[in-house]
């Protein structure tokens, strides 16, 4: 087997054709888990995305943890499920809790912590 080979220079010039190579991310419409944010991270950076657009808090969710504010995300951050409709009926003393459990949709969303916010 031979072992001293030997490779030519070569020149490789890889610029992006634009400064602005980005993402957008909307985890308040459609709330995403931690690890799938990181995996969509990683896909960014093999293809050289330099923008991140975390789009966190609209009307339809709030998504970052605040301890000050618990109802922020106590309320906020859940829906009833992922067509927003209002099924069944609700109590007096919350929006997403139903009378009748048996009958009512999944909650649907979540949030993200103060740790989790750090890690991405």
């Amino acid at each position: 087997m031979k072992t001293d080979w030997v490779v030519p220079a070569v020149t490789i010039t890889d610029a992006p054709q634009y400064a602005w190579r980005g993402l957008m991310l909307d985890v308040s419409r459609h709330f995403f888990p931690k690890e799938y944010i990181l995996k969509t991270l990683d896909r960014m950076a093999m293809l050289k995305l330099n923008t991140f657009h975390f789009h966190l808090v609209d009307n339809e969710g709030w998504r970052i943890e605040i301890k000050k504010y618990p109802k922020l995300t106590e309320i906020g951050a859940w829906r009833v499920d992922q067509e927003d409709k209002l099924w069944g009926e609700r109590t007096p003393n919350s929006a997403n809790a139903f009378a009748n459990p048996a009958t009512a949709p999944k909650k649907y969303g979540g949030f993200y912590t103060k740790k989790i916010l750090k890690r991405l």
